[in-house]
């Protein structure tokens, strides 16, 4: 596994906690009481895990893009550090929004509106990406170069944790996939839905 191949892996841990809000947003929508403990913990997820681990691991790639002449400054590489930015706000919105409704300050309606504002720009974000940016990246970068950018990946998860397992245990402590149920052993209630 190279370290475009980790990014896409995590990619689909990502899309698992995409998934997640989109269900929390359509059950409050729906009339269902969601509390917003939900929508911080995924705050949380996105600034440690997505922002802090994940987007770190893409910086390293567009370093060693960028040392071998490609400016960041321009086309796509400008556009994706520019969408990590957006996305890095929209968390800390998201994690803001969500104490705000528990304290009574703000409605559920907001933090809707936020969580789907994430949801569509990680989606387009990650399509850029795999479409666009990763062939490029395997193109352009020697195997040595790749390896040494894995190297640094390591690096990064050791000081933040693994994505895949904070991605499991959110997935778990608010199941509503048919697969965090399996591994939750089956349905149960909704420990984040309210009464």
């Amino acid at each position: 596994m190279d370290a475009i191949d980790i990014l896409v892996n995590e990619h689909r841990h990502i899309e698992r906690i995409m998934e997640l809000l989109e269900h929390a947003v359509a059950h409050g929508r729906g009339g269902g009481n969601v509390f917003p403990v939900l929508f911080e913990r995924v705050a949380h997820f996105l600034l440690t895990f997505v922002d802090g681990s994940h987007d770190a691991k893409e910086g390293e790639v567009f370093q060693a893009i960028t040392a071998r002449g490609m400016p960041l400054g321009e086309g796509v590489l400008a556009g994706l550090s520019a969408q990590h930015e957006v996305g890095r706000e929209l968390a800390g919105e998201l994690r803001e929004a969500a104490r705000a409704v528990a304290r009574g300050e703000k409605e559920s309606e907001e933090l809707y509106a936020l969580a789907e504002r994430y949801v569509r720009l990680h989606r387009g974000h990650t399509e850029a990406e795999e479409a666009r940016f990763f062939p490029m990246v395997r193109r352009l970068l020697p195997v040595d170069v790749m390896e040494q950018v894995r190297a640094r990946f390591a690096r990064i998860e050791a000081s933040h944790g693994s994505l895949a397992e904070a991605a499991n245990a959110l997935e778990l402590a608010f199941p509503l996939s048919s697969t965090a149920m399996r591994r939750a052993g089956g349905p149960r209630p909704l420990p984040w839905a309210g009464k």
